[in-house]
């Protein structure tokens, strides 16, 4: 009996080895672009790229194949695409329903405490950039501004002139939720968000 029981957990033990082995170090390289291409909120140049991490642009457009390939062929809810102004992250066309119920589930519950900070940032500093607002929170923005597109609080507005990065403004759907009819009408900053002083910085 102990020579049938210890069967499967030797199995399962050579199973977890065989997948370790395949786990192996990504390249620092790829580490890198990939880094890159999730802080970004506008295509990015293989050029661009090749400058902040000391390579050949030749080298940056064989790491971005390589990635693209693999996300393609895994069948990855992710894509790596590229457009006429660079390279970027973007979810499978065939997972946008799943992704649009994702934002839209729930757009009549309270905000969270993210959501409300970053949309303060934006009411205060707007027009701001995505870049922008990450830089005041210290966070990565991305999902929480999508989902303040998507509630309607917010909106594009026309591109940074130095960056070409999307502009974002509030609304007039924010306005109303507040009870006020224009921006000037805004409460002071200082009882809706903490840190203060890192608002007040000017944005790069």
């Amino acid at each position: 009996m102990s020579e049938t029981s210890s069967a499967p957990s030797e199995q399962a033990t050579e199973s977890a080895s065989a997948s370790s082995a395949q786990l192996l170090p990504i390249d620092p390289l790829r580490a890198g672009v990939e880094s890159i291409l999730l802080v970004v909120d506008t295509p990015v140049a293989a050029e661009d790229m090749a400058r902040a991490l000391d390579v050949s642009a030749s080298d940056i457009r064989d790491v971005l194949r390589e990635i693209e390939y693999e996300y393609r062929a895994r069948r990855s809810g992710i894509e790596l695409r590229e457009t006429d102004e660079g390279w970027r992250f973007y979810t499978a066309p065939a997972h946008a329903s799943a992704v649009e119920r994702f934002l839209l589930d729930g757009s009549q519950s309270k905000l969270s405490r993210a959501a409300m900070e970053t949309l303060a940032v934006v009411a205060y500093r707007q027009p701001a950039t995505r870049a922008q607002v990450s830089g005041v929170r210290g966070v990565n923005v991305d999902g929480v501004m999508r989902t303040l597109v998507a509630r309607g609080l917010i909106a594009e507005s026309g591109e940074d002139p130095a960056t070409g990065a999307h502009l974002y403004v509030t609304t007039t759907l924010f306005l109303e939720l507040l009870g006020i009819d224009s921006l000037d009408q805004l409460p002071d900053l200082a009882p809706l968000l903490p840190e203060v002083d890192l608002i007040d910085e000017p944005l790069d």
